[in-house]
């Protein structure tokens, strides 16, 4: 038998969503938490998944059937798990992760693209299949723009509790508001593509902010002047949300790694109670195999 493993970055919710040209796009703001997944090719027939994971299931069933690759048995388990409901992107994830390691058993290439469009087939997605930041109309699975690297940034990851339906929250017929938020949502826009493609973090936390302040018109986001006014105080470049989640991020100088300690006893005096924190590296996405093995 033969065993692979892989893993995915989860994101700090989205340095960008909104529409362009009217179609509903975003980008994702990957991070180094990982979902990670280890799948083994047995003898015989069959997917064998934790009954949780019955989007992983589907979107691995697509897989094979487009594959043609029918007669598998896989057997997956789950590692390392992201939060849900929180907008870690924890079911694009999970089945980015699967994928590649189904792939990798199966001795063929997958691209961004196809696994992207097998992830929509299951929901809506995230921009994390591809190796740095890319904007993708979410709903229809094209890639509208390759964006490229981020820029080193840590982001202070905040969290007041609570989940959010991301498949009630993506059913809500939100396009009249959305069409109203076109011109800010453009600006945002242009200002994440200069900050990725002139390495300005601060473009892009204007932008990120920009478009945080837009999402608060299509989901309510309690803590979000609390956040800018942190960030005001810590110096960051600006805040991100999860459009569709619960998790809010502060943008901050990669240099910043070195006063952990007093961000977040600023954070205590300034933030109101019950928030959870942690600090993570903005990193590109894409899934990565880790180990291959061969077992008896």
């Amino acid at each position: 038998m033969t065993t692979v493993a892989a893993a995915c970055p989860g994101t700090c919710g989205e340095l960008f969503q909104g529409t362009l040209d009217g179609v509903p796009c975003l980008v994702s703001c990957p991070i180094d938490r990982y979902a990670r997944i280890r799948v083994t090719a047995r003898p015989g027939e069959g997917l064998s998944l934790p009954g949780e994971m019955s989007k992983t299931r589907r979107a691995l069933e697509t897989f094979l059937e487009r594959r043609s690759l029918g007669g598998k048995n896989l057997a997956v388990e789950r590692l390392e798990a992201l939060p849900e409901g929180k907008g870690y992107a924890s079911s694009t994830a999970d089945i980015l992760s699967a994928l590649a390691c189904a792939a990798s058993l199966a001795g063929i290439s997958l691209l961004p693209e196809e696994a992207s469009s097998i992830a929509l087939a299951v929901e809506p997605t995230d921009s994390i299949a591809w190796p740095g930041l890319a904007l993708l109309d979410h709903r229809g699975g094209r890639i509208m723009r390759f964006l490229g690297s981020p820029p080193p940034l840590l982001v202070l990851v905040l969290d007041w509790g609570g989940t959010v339906d991301t498949e009630e929250f993506n059913s809500r017929d939100s396009l009249p508001l959305l069409e109203c938020l076109a011109p800010l949502h453009r600006e945002a826009f242009s200002l994440v593509l200069r900050g990725v493609e002139q390495g300005d973090p601060e473009a892009l936390g204007r932008g990120a902010s920009m478009s945080a302040r837009a999402a608060a018109r299509l989901l309510e986001k309690p803590r979000l002047d609390e956040c800018f006014a942190l960030c005001s105080v810590l110096e960051g470049y600006g805040v991100c949300v999860a459009h569709s989640g619960t998790l809010y991020g502060i943008l901050l100088p990669s240099g910043a790694e070195t006063r952990k300690g007093d961000i977040l006893e600023t954070a205590v005096r300034r933030l109101s109670p019950g928030w959870e924190g942690r600090f993570h590296s903005l990193v590109p996405g894409g899934p990565k195999t880790e180990e291959r093995k061969e077992r008896p």
